[in-house]
């Protein structure tokens, strides 16, 4: 153990930089995982219907007409 700390110890500049590169890192890590953990949300665009969809089930449901159903589908496609 003392071999390692040793090392820190003798390294001067160079090892102050690196361990100040270290604590940055960590931090950054630390951060990303604690904005996952809490900010990820499922992606709601895979969740979403496409309009087509949504004209398929309202015709399905006999809200629109077929005339009214091939119409929109046309502006659609």
């Amino acid at each position: 153990m003392s071999e390692c700390l040793n090392f820190f110890y003798r390294g001067g500049m160079g090892t102050m930089m690196f361990m100040g590169f270290f604590w940055i890192l960590l931090l950054v890590v630390v951060v990303f995982l604690i904005g996952k953990l809490f900010f990820n949300q499922p992606n709601q665009s895979s969740n979403r219907e496409t309009p087509l969809e949504l004209l398929q089930k309202e015709y399905a449901k006999g809200n629109i007409s077929e005339e009214d159903y091939l119409e929109r589908k046309k502006h659609l496609q």
